[in-house]
């Protein structure tokens, strides 16, 4: 940290002044599967059309294309399902055709995973459509992992789900030599006892209160230590750590469940669990929020010791669903959420950043490439929950654009390109991720921001704290039953009418209120006569919601045009039978019975046929379900005809088809996506801040750690390690009434601030200090605001004042673009030779005007001293005795001077210097004059600094008087011939007290070659603990062209070698008589390779990097052996 660039004061950058233009909020040509729409704010906005909305649009293609996936029978599987029951590889078409894709042992390891996601997502999906295909479904895919993923009864692990199972083959049963993996066993019996309270089937419920009885049995009881490791069989993992970290998360909420549905064990061994691991939660991980593996090590297939999304997300959730045992949620759940943004952009090739005014990363912090899609799309579903939660404008606007953005995948055919710069990277290959995966996160932001996701002028149960078992979708009334009711039970709905009566059956009626402290209900209005209706229903599980106004239409059978045998009116079981109805809107549904006798039909929507059918088969018989919908039409006329197949899936006992009628609506609503939201109030945000809890200033104001930023560290590393000071500075910070606001920071050679606000016009506050000593000028800051730069290559610790002293720059006026305010930190000046750091501790955005700045001091060109920190001495033994001196420096010492030079560190054990960990101290009795010379241009401007602190060690001998003691810089230039041409004014301190900036600025003469830098020290007699110490010395501004002079000489004798030829820099010469050769206007800084030969003597080559002014050289060459005049 020795070198430091001089300094000079400098007005804000304006319009005209030459300084690096840097990108800011990246718009792209296309995003994902399509070019992009922007609302006018510049901000993401929906690309899709349709009256439904887009997120409703891709939660309708994801859920059809898990319907209409191929089956595969015996013998090729153990049993008759969809192939993706059994393998999640698969390939699709540009027209929608899917084909099965064979795998290999290893590759079928996200079994687990994939059935988590098909079971927790179809069961949602079921509440919010009331299509029983769900069901059918959810019951294929829950049998399978019963009949044919668990151990046998001999294992030591008796019955229990193989959930990543990389042995065996693909299609048979499950090798219990693949991976246990113990999260992801928690996350699927999670998902299948949700599943249970849709069905009923109690062979679900009792795998997995043995499942829940095993781990609980299992556990290590250790206090203090781990519960659970991350497998039950870590000698099949290929690699050798098998901690648990934040997936113990997957293990609570499955015994949170398997608790609430009554299960607690033998002895309550599942309610001392949960205990284990609410206690490592709290207690371990919590703490270590910003440890890299803390929310990570759940992928199945690597090791994964980097935070990754589904465990951030499950944590988040967590934390929000168990408040009373978390009351740190609010700080907790947006730290790790917004720690993922940090974390995933370190990656080059990924690029994770902010598009359009949204953020887009990746899984991980080292995959997957350019699939900037799924990660987003699962955390925007925990941001909205967060928003909704905390009543948070700034986490409601990160999910609404994330989710925005993340549905620009989507086709119609069920494709969907993840890439975000159009194709694929996962998608093409892996089901789970492409379809289950979103149905399940689209649903769960639905669930929390339905005023903008979900459809307008339809009816939807949008979220419930119970499993919805039971739903009926008609005109102008919602019927539908939970599994349960437990206290604060809530169910919401987003409906097309408002209610004139919610009833409990049978016949409680429950009243309008104003809020819900209590059994009743609430109504929200929305735009175009939508509204949002919340229900407390806790110990009432059957309810009907009904009222006039819905737009909503039916038409039966009778309505119809059937074609071919219809027994009775909607019933058919042969092939051939059609029946067709014609209806003006934008929506239809299709109504209808499913049970284990149904059949299969095919649907055709304006003459077309549709890629996906309806299946009426279902183990259960259920009425009036959802059999197909199609929404977002084109107003005006339409038709749907349903042709009957005459045959059923390979499970079905017949070939029944039932039908009721359609429901059609041709109402219009008001479509309204969010635009022009965010957050305009202030935000506070302190870098390299690890603590929990926000930092309260002296104004009461709430500082949370700083996440949205993005540096680009490189592929698997980690941006906390590698960039944030986590560790607080412990000595004062000066001039602020804020310290602790300057105690952290973070530092990069670039990084900027995404910050997500609303329409506005906004001041920014950059605080910074130059702590840790920092060479600030080497480390000095250029910073850009929406790629516009505003300070260059600003010296922090000068414009402070000091090191360890607080300064504030202030930008007022900004205006956003594309919804955030962009401030990107770039560090030195690569160009200039200045290649240290950027760095900040703590950044406010608000509306209005920001106050009072600092002026920034910048740095000229760079730093022309060598050694400048006095880190490096000739002889560091020695570095105590008189006369030492640093590299680089020349000490004078006048007669009779009873001075001594010596480092800083062995006269003060801790020694507290501005910058780097060295100083030079002058110390006893006399005068001393500190030198360096420097080549410099003529009739440019310079400007020498330094840091100097004059002290006593004890009280002075005159007492009452102070010392006669002085520092003073003095600048002096030398002509060509070295003689003095002009001596300009001291920059002067003469008491003791804290470390002074000492600057002098000079333009040099037409005559100036040089520049001699001094410190001028006066050490009074009869003040034996007098001294004074210098740090950072510096002569800034632009160097001198360099030139090489040296000397051939030969190795043995050193007499000088005539007439050798020397080469480099592109330049060759041969030495004169006295062994001597220049090169001169060579470029400062410049990388060369000198060769210097001749006849009888081995060649010699040098490599230099010049310096401003003469850089000299001896060249020994060394004579060849023998008298062979060949060289080699």
């Amino acid at each position: 940290m020795g070198r430091r660039c001089g300094v000079v004061a400098a007005v804000w950058i304006g319009i005209g002044v030459a300084a690096y233009v840097c990108p800011a909020a990246t718009v792209q040509k296309r995003y994902y599967a399509r070019p992009p729409k922007h609302d006018r704010h510049g901000v993401i906005a929906p690309w899709y059309e349709g009256q439904n909305g887009q997120l409703d649009f891709r939660i309708r293609v994801a859920a059809e294309t898990l319907k209409r996936y191929p089956w595969v029978l015996p013998p090729q599987s153990v049993a008759p399902a969809p192939h993706y029951v059994f393998s999640g590889h698969w390939k699709i078409a540009g027209d929608g055709t899917i084909t099965p894709l064979a795998t290999n042992d290893w590759d079928t390891g996200d079994l687990g995973q994939r059935a988590a996601y098909v079971l927790s997502g179809l069961v949602d999906y079921y509440r919010y459509s009331g299509d029983a295909a769900a069901i059918a479904h959810l019951t294929l895919q829950a049998d399978a992992l019963l009949d044919h993923c668990l151990t046998p009864g001999d294992h030591p692990w008796p019955r229990f789900l193989i959930s990543v199972p990389t042995k065996g083959k693909c299609y048979g049963r499950c090798d219990p030599r693949g991976m246990i993996q113990l999260d992801i066993v928690a996350e699927v019996g999670l998902a299948m006892l949700r599943a249970y309270q849709v069905t009923g089937n109690r062979r679900w419920l009792e795998a997995c209160c043995h499942w829940g009885d095993l781990l609980a049995q299992k556990r290590n009881r250790r206090p203090g230590e781990v519960p659970w490791g991350r497998y039950a069989n870590p000698e099949a993992a290929p690699w050798k750590d098998g901690t648990q970290t934040g997936g113990v998360v997957f293990l609570l909420y499955f015994f949170d469940e398997l608790i609430r549905l009554g299960h607690t064990g033998p002895n309550n061994e599942i309610v001392q669990a949960r205990q284990a691991g609410l206690e490592y939660l709290r207690q371990h991980l919590l703490p270590r929020w910003t440890v890299c593996d803390t929310w990570g090590r759940n992928y199945w297939d690597w090791a994964n010791p980097v935070q990754a999304e589904n465990v951030t997300e499950f944590a988040a959730r967590y934390f929000m669903d168990h408040k009373e045992e978390f009351p740190h949620w609010k700080t907790d759940a947006r730290n790790i959420l917004g720690l993922f943004f940090n974390r995933t952009g370190v990656c080059p090739t990924s690029a994770g950043d902010m598009y359009s005014g949204a953020w887009a990363f990746p899984e991980s912090s080292g995959c997957c490439s350019r699939s900037l899609w799924y990660g987003p799309m699962e955390l925007a579903a925990a941001w909205a929950q967060y928003a909704a939660e905390a009543q948070n404008p700034w986490a409601r606007e990160l999910a609404r654009r994330m989710q925005l953005l993340a549905t620009y995948d989507g086709h119609e055919t069920g494709v969907s390109e993840d890439n975000i710069d159009g194709g694929f990277v996962v998608n093409h290959a892996w089901f789970k991720i492409a379809h289950p995966m979103a149905l399940k996160h689209l649903l769960a932001t639905v669930a929390w921001l339905p005023e903008w996701f979900a459809p307008c002028r339809e009816n939807h149960i949008v979220r419930s704290t119970a499993v919805v078992n039971s739903v009926q979708y008609g005109p102008g009334r919602i019927e539908f039953s939970t599994f349960d009711a437990p206290a604060g039970t809530t169910t919401a709905l987003r409906l097309a009418f408002t209610p004139e009566s919610i009833v409990a059956q049978p016949g409680n009626a429950l009243p309008l209120r104003h809020d819900l402290g209590q059994n009743g209900y609430t109504i929200r209005p929305l735009p175009g006569g939508d509204c949002l209706v919340t229900i407390r229903h806790e110990g009432l599980r059957c309810l009907v919601v009904a009222g006039p106004g819905d737009p909503q239409q039916f038409a039966g059978p009778e309505k119809a045009v059937c074609e071919g045998p219809w027994p009775q009116p909607g019933l058919a079981n042969q092939g051939g039978a059609s029946i067709s109805w014609t209806f003006r809107g934008n929506q239809v549904r299709l109504v209808g019975d499913v049970a284990a006798d149904g059949g299969l039909a095919e649907v055709y929507l304006d003459g077309t046929r549709q890629l996906v059918g309806i299946d009426t088969w279902n183990p259960t018989p259920r009425e009036r379900q959802i059999l197909y919908y199609r929404n977002g039409l084109a107003e005006g006329q339409h038709s749907l005809k349903i042709v009957v197949l005459g045959r059923g899936n390979p499970l079905a006992q017949g070939t029944r088809v039932r039908l009721h009628g359609v429901q059609f609506s041709d109402a219009r609503g008001v479509v309204d996506f969010g635009e022009g939201g965010g957050p305009t109030d202030r935000q506070r945000m302190v870098f390299g801040y690890p603590g929990r809890e926000d930092l309260k200033d002296s104004a009461g104001n709430l500082w949370r750690p700083a996440t949205e930023w993005v540096i680009r560290t490189g592929t698997l590393t980690d941006s906390v390690e590698k960039a944030w000071w986590t560790s607080p500075v412990i000595r004062p910070i000066l001039g602020t009434s804020d310290p602790d606001l300057y105690r952290y920071g973070v530092h990069g050679r670039e990084f900027w601030l995404n910050a997500t606000v609303g329409p506005g016009m906004y001041h920014v506050r950059l605080k910074f200090a130059a702590t840790r000593g920092l060479d600030t000028c080497n480390n000095c800051v250029t910073v850009a605001i929406n790629g516009q730069p505003v300070v260059e290559r600003m010296d922090v610790a000068a414009t402070a004042g000091g090191p360890d002293r607080a300064a504030d720059l202030v930008f007022s006026d900004i205006e956003p673009r594309n919804g955030a305010i962009e401030i990107r930190f770039r560090g030195g000046d690569h160009q200039r030779g200045i290649s240290g750091e950027a760095f900040v501790q703590a950044v406010e955005i608000g509306p209005g005007p920001g106050g009072t700045s600092a002026k920034p001091i910048t740095v000229l060109a760079r730093n022309l001293l060598r050694n400048a920190g006095f880190e490096q001495w000739e002889d560091p033994s020695a570095a105590a005795r008189s006369g030492s001196v640093p590299s680089s420096w020349r000490v004078e010492l006048p007669a009779g001077s009873h001075v001594k030079i010596g480092r800083e560190s062995q006269a003060a054990p801790l020694p507290h210097v501005p910058e780097g960990r060295e100083a030079l101290r002058i110390s006893g009795q006399g005068r001393a004059r500190v030198v360096q010379e420097v080549a410099v241009r003529p009739q440019s401007v310079y400007r020498g600094s330094a840091w100097v602190r004059v002290g006593l060690d004890a009280p002075s001998a005159n007492a009452g008087r102070p010392p006669a003691m002085d520092a003073a810089l003095i600048l002096e230039e030398l002509d060509q011939a070295g003689r003095v041409v002009a001596t300009h004014p001291p920059a002067a301190m003469n008491q003791p007290g804290p470390w002074q900036f000492l600057a002098r600025q000079i333009t040099t003469t037409g005559q100036t070659a040089r520049v001699r830098w001094a410190l001028h020290a006066t050490l009074p007699e009869g003040e034996p603990h007098a001294w004074i110490t210098l740090d950072q010395a510096v002569l800034d501004g632009p160097p001198a062209p360099a030139a090489v002079a040296g000397r051939v000489v030969d190795s043995r004798q050193r007499r000088p070698l005539a007439y050798a030829l020397v080469t480099g820099a592109g330049r060759s010469a041969r030495t004169s008589e006295d062994g001597t050769f220049c090169f001169d206007q060579l470029e400062d800084l410049a990388a060369v390779e000198l060769r210097a030969e001749r006849q009888g003597v081995y060649p010699q080559v040098r490599p230099l990097v010049l310096s401003a002014g003469d850089n000299r050289v001896e060249l020994a060459l060394v004579p060849l052996p023998t008298n062979n005049l060949l060289a080699n």
